[in-house]
């Protein structure tokens, strides 16, 4: 039995969804599964996890405060599990959200805890059912509440250090042109590249994510794109089981800080490949043997993978390898990029395949694109584009935004011609913060500089600080000049952080420190000259600067737009 939620969307009543668990409560209307208590609306259902960080159920009290029916509260004993306690508060004085019509009489009283019969009481109960370990079950329980949406779909993973986001668009463009409905989930948000939503996370948690897939089918959205971390895959927030395509992009150092060494990094992402329980640590290509699993050959990582693999897997249609080198062509099923070649208008490359050759032209900028491009396109041959269709809808693929995003005082927007390098100099705004996508994005820029390459950068805080003297090596040696700035400092101190970028540097006294990020960039642009090129790596899309317990509105994208406009006009 389902209900219709005030956003269209069927799902089942939480009490049905519950006795797939063994647990058994009356029927109750409920609108959507929440495990983060601020984002709470009337009618919803809260769950409290226990997480690394968090203890959800702390938040109790504030969840059914902003209108919580029900609440399923993580308990540590299987004895306890099915539990119902009562909690009892006095009734709010302010009105209700608004929530679903078919259902709202009995859906404001439940809120209220009452109900026709009791009205008056000047009093609200609502149930806290215990849920042994419901972290570890949250994924199924979204899943049969919202009623698996994600079957109606192809799904579309896409995990590795660099490039998620620009793979996810460059597949959501691809089969947009292609006449195909396709929604992305990460980091620049969730929906069609045309209507995105913000998100908290790159890769949703699993109520939040369920609750996306379901509106997605209500739109009857074909195909989803969606990054998926690291840290998504080893909580358990996602499994391998979601996606019919799995995509892996490269491995380099990031989130040391929380993985602690590169083979428990390189282990968390490979679980995008296995479908395994908690006794079972190894890749298991037998467990998924239905998905189509599209890697990066040229990637270190990938190669360890692919020896391990059994080799009747590999002979299968259901891994697609990808990549710049001839390696690559050993292999089955493979695209191999070759005769790059890189102008102001982006690259052209001559394309190999197991289904065929063809020239690719492109307005992406970079080699990193070229194999961002190479996944996004062995996803359509995997599912059954020709090559022709393919490569002519690579033709109009619009920069992504945030990466390799090039802006001048010629157009004031994306870079398309060679005439804007007679102008003034190129800003290309990145998001690279990591330091194999900073000397990536740096080798890009140089292929295109035809002057100075300039270099603005910071490193976030309170993450991996062994990174950035790596990162400050790599500035010394891929630019020409460079200027040390804040990139999300958080709550440590930003001329530490600075300090730690210089250690890096053979000859820190050439290097410039300006803090205040705006002034950086004005400074910088103000500073370079026409066929020069000015990296702004780190912020990309992001519209803000985390700085000690705040959050400061910044727009790296604009400030550049708004600064090229000026100088166009004046």
């Amino acid at each position: 039995m389902s209900n219709v939620s005030c956003s269209g969307v069927n799902h089942y009543s939480i009490a049905d969804t519950l006795s797939l668990f063994d647990v058994f409560i009356d029927k109750i209307d409920s609108i959507n599964l929440v495990n983060d208590s601020r984002d709470i609306q009337a009618g919803d259902v809260f769950c409290a996890t226990v997480g690394r960080e968090q203890d959800g159920r702390q938040y109790i009290d504030q969840a059914i405060k902003n209108g919580a029916v029900l609440v399923l509260a993580q308990c540590q004993h299987t004895q306890q599990h099915g539990n119902i306690i009562t909690k009892h508060f006095a009734k709010p004085n302010g009105p209700l959200t608004q929530v679903n019509q078919v259902n709202k009489e009995n859906l404001v009283n439940q809120v209220n805890g009452i109900n026709q019969e009791k009205s008056n009481s000047a009093h609200i109960s609502i149930q806290v059912v215990q849920f042994f370990n419901l972290n570890q079950h949250l994924f199924e329980l979204a899943k049969a509440y919202y009623q698996s949406p994600q079957t109606k779909m192809t799904m579309i993973g896409i995990t590795g250090t660099n490039g998620k986001t620009s793979t996810s668009q460059i597949i959501a463009k691809l089969f947009e042109a292609c006449q195909q409905t396709c929604a992305v989930i990460g980091t620049i948000g969730s929906g069609r590249l045309s209507s995105l939503k913000a998100l908290n996370n790159t890769t949703p948690g699993a109520t939040q994510l369920h609750q996306l897939l379901a509106e997605f089918s209500a739109e009857n959205i074909a195909q989803v794109a969606m990054e998926v971390s690291s840290h998504a895959l080893e909580q358990g927030r996602v499994t391998a089981g979601l996606f019919d395509l799995a995509v892996f992009t490269n491995l380099s150092r990031d989130h040391l800080d929380y993985h602690q060494t590169m083979e428990n990094y390189a282990d968390a992402k490979g679980m995008i490949f296995r479908q395994a329980d908690e006794h079972d640590t190894e890749l298991n290509p037998e467990a998924s043997k239905k998905q189509i699993a599209i890697l990066n050959g040229d990637d270190e990582q990938v190669t360890k993978w692919l020896t391990d693999w059994p080799a009747d897997w590999l002979d299968s249609k259901n891994i697609i390898v990808y990549g710049r080198s001839k390696a690559i062509t050993q292999y089955p099923h493979y695209l191999y990029a070759s005769d790059i070649k890189s102008s102001a208008r982006g690259v052209s490359f001559y394309l190999q395949s197991h289904i065929g050759n063809i020239k690719v032209e492109s307005p992406l900028m970079g080699d990193f694109n070229v194999d961002n491009l190479l996944a996004a396109m062995s996803v359509l041959i995997a599912e059954q584009y020709s090559l022709k269709v393919i490569v002519e809808a690579s033709k109009n693929i619009t920069p992504i935004i945030g990466r390799m995003e090039s802006f001048s005082a010629t157009y004031s927007t994306t870079c398309s011609t060679e005439s804007s390098f007679e102008n003034s100099a190129i800003a290309i705004v990145d998001y690279a913060h990591t330091p194999d996508a900073l000397e990536n994005a740096l080798k890009a820029c140089r292929l295109h500089c035809e002057g100075q390459l300039w270099l603005v950068f910071g490193c976030g805080g309170d993450r991996d600080s062994g990174k950035r003297s790596m990162m400050g090596s790599i500035a010394e040696k891929r630019a020409d000049h460079v200027i040390i700035t804040n990139d999300n400092p958080r709550s440590e101190i930003p001329e530490l952080i600075a300090n730690d970028i210089l250690s890096g540097f053979e000859c820190p006294e050439k290097v410039a420190v300006m803090l205040n990020r705006e002034q950086a960039v004005i400074s910088t642009l103000s500073h370079a000259k026409a066929g020069d090129i000015v990296l702004l790596a780190g912020k990309g899309h992001e519209k803000f600067i985390l700085m000690a317990n705040e959050k400061i509105a910044y727009n790296e994208r604009e400030l550049v737009r708004n600064f090229y406009l000026k100088k166009a006009l004046s």
